[in-house]
């Protein structure tokens, strides 16, 4: 018995990766209860014993929101542009929380959903070994569930706002779009590292090390337009020289590069800024690149799959 399923999932017909690709919103669909006996067991487990119990879902990122507020909003004081929500007379303190807590919640859902999602099929190997079932909701569910604590935080996020500021943007109305191209993009990485992780175990070690990486060159401590005006200022260019400053001028330059940025940026677009003129071609793009992206890596997770019960 499977989290409550009795019956066993019968083998399917041998998979063709390149044309099987196509159909995972099929395969979510069909298999929908699944997927979700498996959150509602993650999320359970994660409140199982605890004093708060399913109160932690929304007091840890209140309390983020906290800590982050004090630390960089009052004691460190960081700066950040006059045309970030809130506006006065809510003070600069709130902007740079805002700015931060921003970046912050679609990092931390990207990190996490890597972080336990790579070695997700190991860890069930008993039934991958055992019985005959979608293997590809291991990663999905896990990217699922940390989906929920980002919609929770979030949440809260509108709410302090709301409270702070007295009115929300209307370019929040963008909001479901960016949520569903930033899951297309974090599944599609889910399902490519789980799967190579079965073959080259490796890869759980390397991941942290990349997203470290990846997280300080992305910016969602720092806000890479004013460095690269500031850079600018004092004389840099992309052929300067590799001094610090065009390090920066280079990085702000080249941003669009990194999808994460451009995702933070959707964020702070339509939340931090609350601006009109909404880079809609961008998110045109970003959907475009996560999509085909999506393809490439459940097409791999599937020509993989097959030899998962001979590896794990």
């Amino acid at each position: 018995m499977l989290l409550g399923f009795s019956t066993p999932i019968p083998r399917s017909v041998p998979l063709n990766p390149l044309r099987d690709a196509l159909k995972l919103p099929a395969v979510v669909i069909r298999h929908r209860e699944l997927l979700g006996a498996f959150v509602r067991r993650e999320l359970r487990a994660r409140i199982e014993g605890s004093l708060l119990g399913r109160v932690w879902p929304v007091v840890q990122p209140a309390l983020t929101f906290l800590i982050f507020y004090a630390i960089f909003g009052l004691v460190l004081g960081i700066q950040y542009s006059e045309d970030l929500a809130p506006h006065p007379p809510a003070g600069p303190g709130w902007r740079a929380t805002f700015y931060l807590i921003t970046g912050i919640l679609p990092w931390t859902a990207l990190a996490d959903s890597l972080g336990r999602g790579t070695g997700v099929v190991l860890e069930n190997a008993n039934l991958i070994k055992k019985i005959a079932f979608p293997s590809e909701l291991l990663p999905l569910y896990q990217v699922v569930v940390f989906h929920v604590y980002f919609l929770i935080g979030f949440v809260i996020l509108l709410g302090i706002e709301l409270l702070v500021n007295g009115s929300l943007p209307g370019t929040l109305a963008w909001f479901p779009a960016i949520l569903v191209v930033q899951m297309m993009f974090i599944t599609a990485l889910t399902l490519l590292f789980s799967a190579a992780n079965v073959f080259v175990r490796d890869v759980m070690q390397v991941v942290p090390i990349a997203l470290t990486f990846w997280m300080f060159s992305t910016p969602v401590f720092y806000d890479m337009n004013a460095l690269g005006a500031r850079a600018e200022a004092m004389g840099a260019t992309p052929v300067a020289g590799a001094g610090s400053d065009e390090i920066k001028y280079w990085m702000a330059e080249h941003m669009w590069m990194n999808p994460m940025a451009t995702l933070l940026d959707f964020y702070r677009s339509i939340f931090s800024y609350g601006r009109i003129d909404f880079p809609l071609e961008r998110l045109g793009g970003m959907f475009l690149l996560s999509a085909v992206l999506l393809y490439v890596c459940y097409a791999f997770f599937l020509r993989c799959k097959g030899r998962f019960a001979d590896e794990v």
